[in-house]
Parts: C-alpha cells; sequence; structure tokens
C-alpha cells in the first residue's frame, strides 16, 4: 500500500475535522448551534465516504444514509430541543456501535465529538445547566472521554486496527 491509498483512507476524515472546524468557527455566536449540527451532517457525509473508500457503498448504507439525512434535517428545523435531541441521539448511536463492533476508522472519532459538542452547544442555548458535573460542557466532555478511551480499547481487543493502519480491512 502507497503512501497516495493511506492518504485517501485519512481524506474523508479530514475533510469531517477541518470542515467542522471551519463551520462551527466562523459562525457568528447565534448561529453556532445551527453550524454544529450542519457540521454534524457533514460528518455523516464524510462518513459514507469513508465507508466507500474501505469496501464500497453496502445495501444496508443506502437505507441508513438517506435516514441519518433526513433525521439530522428534521433536528435542525425543530430548533434547540431538536438539535439536542439529535446530540443525544447521535452520540448514543456511536457510542453504541463503536463499542459493539470497535471503531476501525477515523471519522468513528470524530463522529461522537461533533454530537458532543451539539449537545453542549444545545444545552448552552436552551440554559439547560447545572452545578458540578452538570455544568454545560463538563458533562459531555466526561462522557466523550470514556467513550473515546472504551472505543480505543475494544478496538484494539477487536484487533481492527487494520484500516487505519494501512492494512487490508
Amino acid at each position: 500500500m502507497g503512501a497516495g491509498h493511506l492518504w485517501t483512507r485519512y481524506l474523508p476524515g479530514t475533510v469531517a475535522a477541518l470542515g467542522s472546524l471551519a463551520l462551527i468557527g466562523i459562525a457568528p455566536e447565534h448561529r453556532k448551534m445551527l453550524s454544529t449540527g450542519f457540521a454534524t451532517l457533514l460528518g455523516l457525509v464524510c462518513m459514507e465516504a469513508e465507508y466507500w473508500v474501505a469496501h464500497g457503498f453496502s445495501a444496508s448504507e443506502a437505507s441508513f444514509f438517506p435516514g441519518a439525512v433526513v433525521v439530522t434535517l428534521a433536528a435542525l428545523l425543530a430548533g434547540d430541543r431538536g438539535c439536542l435531541l439529535l446530540g443525544v441521539a447521535g452520540f448514543g448511536f456511536f457510542t453504541y456501535v463503536n463499542l459493539r463492533y470497535g471503531a476501525p476508522y477515523l471519522l468513528d472519532y470524530i463522529m461522537p465529538v461533533l454530537y458532543a459538542s451539539l449537545m453542549t452547544r444545545s444545552r448552552r442555548t436552551l440554559n439547560w445547566s447545572g452545578s458540578g458535573i452538570l455544568a454545560i460542557g463538563r458533562l459531555e466532555a466526561a462522557l466523550l472521554v470514556t467513550v473515546l478511551a472504551l472505543m480505543l480499547l475494544r478496538t484494539t481487543t477487536l484487533g481492527k486496527w487494520g484500516w487505519i493502519s494501512g492494512k487490508p480491512w
């Protein structure tokens, strides 16, 4: 496998990460939550591109991807609470899938960050905060660090690092 092929593996994740940072970073404060929601949509598109590079567009993805896009757009249209629900649902979904099957793709690690960011931004907009661990951002950060550590452990125990390290998957 040449370096060009390895770069192809990382391109969708890189686009998602940098594109999301740009979307969120350049948005005015009153549009940050909407931009964060669109960043999750960008991540979904890039995730499908990463899967396509890995093994083609499977039949299961043909139904999942349009459904995920519709749910994302509906949540964005629903506003603050819709985005909070999307953040919780997306974070929960990626947590389940990545812990169940391992996380061999770069976007498996980026998507939970985007959904945790959406939860944080939504709670800030809704002014849903508490003290201690329930303060805005603390709960999401604690969940994210825990989930990412468990994902790393699970992917290692399943021996699924081949894709990221350049081996055939």
